[in-house]
């Protein structure tokens, strides 16, 4: 599990529980928690962090 912070530009600070995300020049895409699926357009977002990398290695080595 991921979890995904989002600061929109208008300030609000949204957190998501994500098994998978890819996020491109437009779009981030993330594959919830509850099997859901979110597109957030990059244009209306400050900036976005992950919890950790995606080359990150499931047992922290």
């Amino acid at each position: 599990m991921n979890r995904v912070n989002v600061r929109w530009f208008d300030g609000y600070l949204e957190t998501f529980e994500a098994t998978a995300m890819r996020f491109g020049n437009a779009y981030l895409w993330m594959r919830l928690s509850d099997g859901q699926n979110r597109h957030i357009p990059l244009t209306q977002v400050r900036w976005f962090s992950l919890s950790r990398e995606s080359h990150a290695e499931q047992d922290g080595k």
